[in-house]
Formats: C-alpha cells, sequence, structure tokens
C-alpha cells in the first residue's frame, strides 16, 4: 500500500494524502449499500424506543464552622465526598425503599427484588459539577414519576448523610471525653509521686539545676591554679539554714586558695589595689585574654613571613609574652576579689618558700576537712563532699609534710573512708534516677492531657454544630423539576443512528483503502522501493480493433511446396495457415514445404521486375529507386509501392553463412491503401500519452548508447496491456525512420501481436514455424513482415503458436542474437512472470526487461513477487499503464479480458 513518507515536501505529502482518500470514492457502493442498511436500522430503534424523560436535582456541600485543626481543600474533600455520597445513593435499602414506596418496576419486583434494584441503578446518576456541588438524575418514561422519584433520592442523601454526621461527632465527642478524663487521672498520679519524693528529699528543688548533686559551674582561673573550695563543694540546700562555722571555714579556705594563687602570679605587686567587684575583675581578665590572643595571631602571621630570629619577630613574642603576663595577673586578681580582698597582701606577695608553700597547703587541707566534717553531721546526703574534703585533705597533707608521715596520714584518712563513700555514690544515683523519672512521667501526662483537651474541645464543637445543623452539610441547591423535553426521543435515536452509520460505512472505506495493495499511481510504485518507476501511460479512449489486412508477399519465385502469396492476395482469399502449416508438424526435413528449398529466400534484382507484376505499370513516374533504401511514408498505401519496397531492401548476409545467404529476410510488407496500416494504433492517441512514450524512448535510448538493445516487456500477470505497450512503444521507437525497430512474439503460449497490428500472416512467417525447422535442421533466414520502411514484425499468423516449446530451445537465443545484429532494437512482447518460467528465457536472451502493471488492477505483491523472480539484473524499471485520474476497480474488465 501507498505511504507518505516518500515524499519530500509538506505539499506532496498533503496532495499524496488527499490522493490516497480519493480512492474512497471507488467503494461507494459498499458504503451506501451499509448507510442504507444502519438508516434502516436507525429507524426501526427509533420507532421501536420509548420516550424517556430526566429529572435532575442539584445539592450543595456548604462549610459554615472550621473546626477541624486541618480543613482539607476542595480537591481533596470533592475526591473523598464524592465517591461516599454515591455509594450511599445507590445502596440496596436506599433503592428498594424508593421502589417500594413509588411502585416501580412491578414485573421485575415481583420475580426479586434485586433485579429491581439493578434495573433502577441504570436509570439513577449522580455526578460532581463541580468541588461543591453533585446533582442526582433519575430517567422514567412518565416525566412526573422521575420528578418525584428526583426528589425522594435527594431528600433520602441529605438526611442519611445528616445522620451519619451527627452520629459521627457525638460518639467522636464522647470517646474523647473519656479520653480526657483518663488523662486528667494521669497527671494527678505523676503530680502526686513527684510530690511525694520532694517531701522525702527536701535537697531536691523545682526548677533550673534543681538537683542537689548536679556540677556547679567552674569559675575561670590561671591555668593549674586549683578551683575554689566553693565550688567543689556543693552548697547546701536552701531549704535548710546557714551555718556560721562553716561559712567562716569556707570565707577561710577561700583566703588560703587566693594566697596559693598570688605567690604562684610573678606580676602581683605588694599593696596593689585590686578590681571593685568581681564584674570589673572579670573584665578585665577577659580582656587580657583578648590581648593574648591577639598578640599569639600577630606572632604567627609574623612567622609565615620571617624567621624566629629576625628583629620583628622578637619583638611580637616580646609582646605575646608580655600578654600572657597581663593575663596571669588578672587572673590573680580575679581570684583575690573572689576570695573577698580589696588589695594584695604585703606579707604575702613574695615568692613563697618550701617551706611557706607547705604551710598553707597544710591550712588548706585542715580547712577542707574540718569543712567536710561539718557537713557529714549536718546531714548524710552531703557525706560525699566530706569525703572529698578527707581525701583532699589527707593526700594534701602527706604532700606538705614532704615525708613518709604526711603520706601515711592521708592513707589512713582514705581507707577510713572507703566503706562510706561507695554507699554514698549509689544512694545518689537511686536519688537522680528517680527523680528523673517522676519528672519525665509528669511531662508526659501534661503533654498528653494539653492533646487531649485540644482533641475533645473539637469534637465538642463539632458535636454541636451537628446537632445545631450549622457546620457542614448538604442543602438542595435546586429541587428537581419536572422535565418538559425527553431526554430520549425517537429523533435523537435515529440521528445518533444515522451519525454512528456514516462514520461506520467511512471508517469501512478506509479500512478498505488502507488495506487494499492495487497499484493506482506512480506514488505507489514508490511506496514499494523496488524497481524505479519509468513512465506512466495515461488511459486510452477505447478504440475499434485493425481491419484484417493479408501480407503482400516479397516478388520472387516461390518455392515449389510453398503456397503461391501472388495467387492469395489476387484472390483476396484468407490464408489457412492451419492448413499451410499441417503438413509441417512431425515431418522430416525432405518431406516438408519447399520453404528453404531453392533461391527462392534471395532477394531478386530491383532493376528486374517479376514475370507475374509490372514494375513499371504500378510505380508512380517520379519515384527514383536507384538510392533509395526505403519509400516516403505516403508511398505506403499502394501494393506496388510495398513490393518496390521489400525488393529495394538490401539483404543482410551473415559472414559465416555456408552458402552466401543471408541471415535476416524480408517475406512481405503490410500494404493498407484504405489507412495508415499499424500505426493506426497511435492515430488519436492523446498528447499525454505520446509524451510518456517518447520519454519511455529517451530513456532506452540512453541505455542503448548506439548499441544494438534487445528490450522484453512483460508483466506479472494477463490482461495488463503489455502486448498494447509493446506495439506503441515500437512503432515510437521507429518513429521518423530514427531507428530500424523489429518487433518480436514472445509469448508463444498466447501470442496476440498479428492479432492486434490486423495482420493476416502465412504459417511458414510465424516465429515458432521457423524456429521449429532450425531445430529440425533446416537453416534458413529469419523471416520477418515489414510494416513501415524502419519497423518489422516477427510473430505468429494465428492466436495459437504451432511449436511453444520452441521458446525454451537453444535456437531461441540464437535467432535473438541474430536479430540484435541487424536492428537498432529488438522489442520482446514477453509472457507473463508469475505462473511460467518463460519470463526467466526471455529474460537471459535479451539485454533489458521492462516490467509492466495496469493501474487500478495490478496488485504491488505481485509487482514485487515478478521483479524478485527476474531479478535486478536486468530490470530497467516499471512502466504503469492505464493511469485513470480517477481510481477505478477494473476486475470486471480483467475478468471479461482474461475470458477473452
Amino acid at each position: 500500500m501507498s505511504s507518505l513518507s516518500t515524499e519530500s515536501t509538506p505539499r506532496e505529502r498533503l496532495d499524496r494524502a488527499i490522493s490516497v482518500l480519493g480512492r474512497v470514492r471507488m467503494y461507494w457502493r459498499g458504503a451506501a449499500a451499509m448507510i442504507a442498511v444502519g438508516l434502516s436500522i436507525s429507524l426501526a430503534l427509533a420507532l421501536a424506543t420509548k420516550r424517556v424523560w430526566r429529572s435532575e436535582a442539584t445539592i450543595l456541600y456548604r462549610d459554615t464552622i472550621q473546626t477541624g485543626r486541618d480543613p482539607q481543600s476542595s480537591t481533596a474533600r470533592a475526591a473523598r465526598l464524592g465517591p461516599k455520597l454515591k455509594d450511599t445513593l445507590t445502596a440496596r435499602g436506599t433503592l428498594a425503599g424508593v421502589i417500594e414506596a413509588f411502585g416501580l418496576y412491578p414485573e421485575k419486583t415481583a420475580r426479586s427484588m434485586v433485579e429491581a434494584v439493578e434495573e433502577i441503578k441504570n436509570h439513577v446518576g449522580f455526578r460532581a459539577q463541580s468541588s461543591d456541588t453533585y446533582v442526582i438524575s433519575f430517567t422514567h418514561d412518565d416525566p412526573h414519576v422521575a420528578q418525584q422519584v428526583a426528589a425522594r433520592l435527594t431528600q433520602v442523601l441529605v438526611d442519611d448523610y445528616r445522620r451519619d454526621s451527627l452520629g459521627a461527632a457525638t460518639m467522636t465527642r464522647d470517646f474523647l471525653r473519656r479520653e480526657l478524663a483518663e488523662a486528667s487521672a494521669k497527671v494527678d498520679e505523676a503530680s502526686r509521686a513527684l510530690a511525694t519524693f520532694l517531701a522525702r528529699n527536701p535537697q531536691f528543688q523545682w526548677g533550673l539545676n534543681d538537683s542537689p548533686y548536679a556540677p556547679a559551674p567552674q569559675p575561670l582561673g590561671p591555668p593549674g591554679a586549683p578551683a575554689p573550695a566553693a565550688a567543689r563543694i556543693a552548697p547546701a540546700s536552701p531549704a535548710r539554714p546557714v551555718d556560721p562555722q562553716l561559712a567562716a571555714l569556707e570565707r577561710q579556705l577561700a583566703r588560703v586558695e587566693a594566697l596559693l594563687g598570688v605567690a604562684r602570679s610573678p606580676a602581683a605587686a605588694p599593696g596593689q589595689p585590686l578590681p571593685q567587684s568581681v564584674v570589673e575583675a572579670q573584665r578585665a581578665r577577659d580582656a587580657a585574654a583578648a590581648a593574648v590572643a591577639a598578640a599569639e595571631a600577630a606572632l604567627a602571621e609574623k612567622l609565615t613571613t620571617v624567621t624566629p630570629i629576625h628583629p620583628d619577630a622578637i619583638t611580637a613574642k616580646r609582646r605575646a609574652e608580655a600578654a600572657r603576663s597581663q593575663l596571669a595577673a588578672a587572673e590573680s586578681a580575679l581570684g583575690l576579689v573572689r576570695a573577698g580582698l580589696t588589695e594584695v597582701p604585703r606579707d604575702e606577695a613574695r615568692a613563697l618558700t618550701p617551706a611557706r608553700r607547705a604551710a598553707l597547703e597544710a591550712e588548706r587541707g585542715a580547712l577542707l576537712r574540718q569543712i567536710g566534717g561539718l557537713r557529714a553531721r549536718g546531714g548524710g546526703g552531703v557525706r560525699a563532699a566530706g569525703s572529698e574534703a578527707r581525701r583532699a585533705a589527707g593526700g594534701e597533707g602527706g604532700r606538705a609534710a614532704g615525708g613518709e608521715g604526711g603520706r601515711a596520714a592521708g592513707g589512713e584518712g582514705g581507707r577510713a573512708t572507703a566503706g562510706g563513700d561507695q554507699g554514698a555514690e549509689e544512694r545518689i544515683i537511686e536519688l537522680e534516677t528517680e527523680w528523673h523519672r517522676l519528672r519525665l512521667d509528669l511531662e508526659r501526662a501534661r503533654e498528653y492531657l494539653k492533646t487531649v483537651q485540644a482533641n475533645e474541645r473539637a469534637a465538642d464543637l463539632s458535636a454541636d454544630a451537628a446537632e445545631n445543623k450549622s457546620e457542614t452539610e448538604l442543602d438542595i441547591l435546586d429541587p428537581a423539576y419536572l422535565p418538559s423535553r425527553p431526554d430520549r426521543g425517537r429523533g435523537r435515536v435515529f440521528f445518533a443512528g444515522a451519525a454512528v452509520t456514516f462514520f461506520f460505512a467511512l471508517g469501512m472505506a478506509g479500512t478498505r483503502v488502507l488495506l487494499n495493495d492495487t497499484l493506482y499511481d506512480g506514488g505507489d510504485i514508490h511506496a514499494l522501493g523496488g524497481p524505479s518507476l519509468l513512465a506512466e501511460m495515461p488511459e486510452l479512449p477505447a478504440c475499434p480493433p485493425l481491419r484484417e489486412r493479408p501480407i503482400v508477399p516479397a516478388y520472387g519465385a516461390e518455392a515449389a511446396g510453398a503456397p503461391a502469396y501472388g495467387a492469395e492476395v489476387a484472390s483476396e482469399t484468407p490464408y489457412d495457415a492451419e492448413a499451410a502449416s499441417a503438413p509441417a508438424h512431425g515431418a522430416e526435413p525432405g518431406g516438408a514445404p519447399a520453404y528453404g528449398a531453392g533461391p527462392a529466400s534471395a532477394l531478386v534484382d530491383p532493376d528486374a521486375a517479376p514475370p507475374d507484376l509490372a514494375l513499371e505499370e504500378t510505380l508512380p513516374d517520379d519515384l527514383d529507386l536507384d538510392d533509395a533504401d526505403v519509400l516516403p511514408e505516403a508511398s505506403w498505401s499502394a501494393p506496388a509501392a510495398s513490393l518496390a519496397c521489400v525488393g529495394a531492401r538490401h539483404a543482410a548476409y551473415a559472414g559465416s553463412a555456408a552458402f552466401g545467404e543471408p541471415e535476416v529476410e524480408i517475406l512481405g510488407a503490410d500494404v493498407d491503401p484504405e489507412g495508415y496500416g499499424v500505426f493506426e494504433l497511435l492515430r488519436g492517441a492523446p498528447a499525454p500519452a505520446l509524451a510518456a512514450l517518447r520519454v519511455l524512448r529517451h530513456r532506452l535510448d540512453q541505455r542503448r548508447g548506439g548499441e544494438p538493445l534487445a528490450v522484453a516487456v512483460v508483466s506479472p500477470g494477463r490482461a495488463e496491456g503489455k502486448t498494447a505497450l509493446a506495439v506503441r512503444l515500437a512503432m515510437t521507437l521507429a518513429e521518423a525512420e530514427r531507428a530500424r525497430v523489429l518487433l518480436v512474439e514472445g509469448h508463444l503460449a498466447r501470442p496476440r501481436v498479428a492479432a492486434l497490428l490486423g495482420l493476416r500472416l502465412p504459417a511458414h512467417a510465424g516465429f515458432s514455424e521457423q524456429l521449429w525447422r532450425r531445430m529440425a535442421g533446416q537453416v534458413r533466414p529469419l523471416g520477418v513482415i515489414a510494416v513501415s520502411p524502419s519497423l518489422s514484425v516477427l510473430a505468429e499468423p494465428s492466436l495459437e503458436a504451432s511449436y511453444p516449446a520452441a521458446l525454451h530451445s537453444v535456437h531461441f537465443e540464437a535467432a535473438l542474437r541474430t536479430l540484435r545484429r541487424h536492428y537498432d532494437y529488438v522489442v520482446i512482447d514477453g509472457p507473463p512472470v508469475l505462473g511460467s518460467g518463460d519470463a526467466n528465457v526471455i529474460e537471459d536472451a535479451s539485454d533489458g526487461v521492462l516490467l509492466v502493471a495496469r493501474a487500478s488492477l495490478t496488485r504491488a505483491s505481485s509487482l514485487t513477487r515478478a521483479a524478485e523472480q527476474l531479478g535486478e539484473r536486468r530490470i530497467l524499471g516499471v512502466v504503469l499503464n492505464d493511469v485513470s485520474p480517477r481510481p477505478v476497480a477494473r476486475k470486471r474488465i480483467a475478468a471479461e479480458e482474461q475470458a477473452a
């Protein structure tokens, strides 16, 4: 089938599409029949159809009070609510109640209510008109019933939705109220457990750092300086009274540690005033720390560009050291201010000796032991601090003694308190774990209570709104109306059926066009992708067959056994080809007709006239035959002139002939004094047909290139016009005597060339007869019939060849080689390709093959198979014959031609 991908431009593709669509007209009879049948069926259905009335009601979903925390969008609400409402509407119980209320479908109800419900479902409609409106419809053959049922269905749907909404809201509210009561009870229980724990352990408090065992924040100080005692010992619970002795000991401990810090600070000067408050001291320390950081950064940057011994690097290093000294002095001052001093003591600012340092450290250890003992006596919860003080005092006492006595005292103190420390740590761990658990339980209970309270509040609002019909409800926007026009009447059924019929008929016609692989124009040939298209022959008008004419034989003595040509022509009696050829079948060479005996086939001297015809009396006075090889076309109307022409043609002799006989001889000529002879086939041909033939001649001239060319004209099947094309092609090639052309009958199984030209040939002039004689051993020149000065014919005298099998002999190819030497073109009217191997024999004996396809008859598959059978070696191209402006079906014409 044709394709649109073979053209290049959009315009060509559009033209091609229009051309293919125009083929639908070929199937107008079938389309008209289908349309008639479809219209009849539509009319019958319309007459048998009852009128159906449709009534519709519109309901609106509206929101009034937004009680939800995350309201849904209109799209999500429609996607959720639409299916729910439809399921509610089409529920079996709802529809069954409507059927019973209105007495619908009594016949089906009598059988089964299930059948009635299924029937009413086909007439109930539900659709979402927008995100918030829905349409309920019902169809019935009574408009009043349709209105009443639609109104009833709408009211039932609205009532069911309100009832379901109220029930769901009330159930949710009750559930959340019970859950709220349980959450409140859990909060009360957690609060009671925490209050009980705080009553039993008063050292714990509620708030930030409420645990008495939480680590206290460490104050800033110089590197290596011991932390103040107040920072290491947890403060007592604010609920308990402060012991004055304990407070004095702690102040004395802070002073001792400050003196130890001042002693380690080389920048401390005696009598130097200190900052007025801890805040100022802290600011001074922070400024000194920033100066140290800046000095160290400057030193690092300088060392990236210079070496450490560079003066700039040495200066930066000194600045960093000075900043560190300032930082140490600021940290010492901060420690003294925290100890409650206002200036550096004069007697303690000097560098400490080892004895003085040992004494201060011993004093510090004794103070720690005293503070630990007081706190241990004050409560069991602070035993850890006392043990820590004892451990520190024991260790420091040992270091202050500088000998075995101090270490022994410290070791004994540590061993004495080891058992008490382990029990205190376990107790602290248990208290802290219980404290955190109780607090976590209380926090979780409170969070859950908040969530339940919010949900219960929303549920209360929803339930109240549902009870008051003020939250979300369905309202009837448009009540069911009484229909005034039928929804489905007879006219609508008929027009719908007619539309379907027309579309179906056109679709079937288009499908037949797409599935039809018949060739209609050149585009179909191009779409095959096989042999190229050489020419398109337009459809020629029908013309009557040519008048049958006998052949005027060449003058000269006839053979003894051959029929007398002159007598036959003079009497104008039809030549009996069967009688002439009957004795030759199966005869031996000695008993065959004396066609090859004697010099009868040799040309007679042109100057001598035959004994039975007076050449001087028949030729025109002004005709000169001395140097003429052929006669003008105007002189081909008299028998005498044709004889003169025949006698004037030079014989073609074979170079290796045994007896000097020619290879080809002219047996006779076609003389038509009443017309134009065989050229009557070209008279009146339209200009496009002549143009196509001349284009084809031009292509063959290019292929020939000055050398003889044997062209076979074949077709995939029968009745495709190959014989007519071969005859017209031969006449076009011989036009104006531009080339010597011989038309050869190659379809020996069904010869048609002589009948088409209107020639009555003698039996011995048949091509198969001559080939048979050569097969029998009689070597004679090939005899041809001259139909014009430049065109000759070698055909069969009847519609059946004498020896069809001669086509497969070696003499056939030898004869074509001989003819190719004496003619410029040898046009062979070949047989059909498919169904036999005769076309392959013709292909081997010819130089090129023309495939003839008939428009509106030849199928693309047949042309493709024919090209595959012949091969691409000698196929010149395809000639599309009988191309019609409008594609028509030629099945009837082809059947008639095949029958003929």
